[in-house]
């Protein structure tokens, strides 16, 4: 008895065409996992250019800004290959070399003060900043007994794509003084140790410094708008000046880049004794 086995069905050009794809996007998964695993984030991030910003909705920016608090957890987080030259061996590139926490009739403190712990001379200018500006100040109110003062010192600190980042956040409430926030940024370049501006990071990010130059100045309009809301409606509130050269990119000190997202601060407590401050995020 003879037996007639059906041909097998050939594939047409398109499904060869399909399927090569799909086991080329699978190949391609696969080695950027493993290249995660064996050479981290950064190396790969930076060759296959998905470190890149992305331009997001109102909503992603709301939800950034809304959890813009959360981000000061008071640890150095290693995010990628480093190298640098630490001062003591024994602990990590940030961590906190001034705790304090107190309550009394005085004051009430809480506060972490970080210390960078790399051997350069810009860095050590950033610690001596540091001391001046936040453990200072620390000092200054377990020593007095004249003022009910709160006042609270956190930071954030890792290593992102060969840069250091250190932000500071500290608020501060003395007696019938108004509530004074004062943020610093620090942002240091690992690979040829140097202080990065707000300009060479929208180098680094491939961004058109007009195109942020245009964002900032939306958002500072739009915050002013609601100040000015408030004003006529008889409330005293902080107001800006839209036109003001501290909105100027190469006047914006106070930045970071944080998991692909550029925030450019405008903490008005720096200078003046008050909690307003605007977050622009690219």
């Amino acid at each position: 008895m003879n037996v007639n086995l059906p041909e097998k069905e050939k594939l047409s050009k398109n499904a060869i065409i399909i399927y090569s794809i799909v086991a080329l996007v699978c190949i391609f998964a696969i080695i950027v996992v493993i290249g995660i695993q064996i050479l981290g984030d950064d190396i790969i991030n930076n060759m296959f250019g998905i470190n890149k910003l992305v331009k997001k909705t109102e909503q992603e920016e709301l939800e950034l800004k809304t959890n813009f608090m959360t981000l000061f957890n008071n640890n150095f987080n290693n995010k990628s290959e480093y190298k640098a030259k630490k001062i003591n061996e024994n602990n990590d590139i940030v961590y906190s070399s001034y705790e304090k926490t107190e309550s009394n009739e005085h004051y009430e403190l809480d506060v972490k003060i970080p210390y960078i712990n790399i051997k350069n001379s810009t860095i050590e200018k950033y610690n001596e900043e540091i001391i001046k500006t936040f453990q200072a100040k620390a000092e200054e109110v377990t020593n007095s007994t004249n003022k009910n003062t709160i006042y609270s010192v956190k930071y954030m600190s890792y290593i992102e794509n060969n840069i250091l980042t250190l932000v500071i956040y500290s608020n501060l409430k003395q007696d019938a003084t108004a509530q004074r926030v004062i943020v610093q940024t620090f942002n240091f370049n690992l690979e040829n140790n140097k202080e990065l501006t707000l300009e060479d990071v929208l180098k680094i990010y491939e961004l058109d410094k007009n195109d942020v130059q245009n964002k900032i100045k939306s958002d500072i309009k739009a915050e002013e708008e609601k100040a000015q809301a408030l004003i006529d409606l008889g409330y005293n509130v902080f107001t800006r000046d839209v036109d003001s050269d501290i909105y100027k990119i190469e006047n914006s000190i106070e930045f970071f880049v944080h998991d692909n997202n550029l925030y450019i601060l405008y903490p008005y407590g720096n200078n003046d004794i008050t909690s307003e401050m605007d977050l622009v995020i690219i």
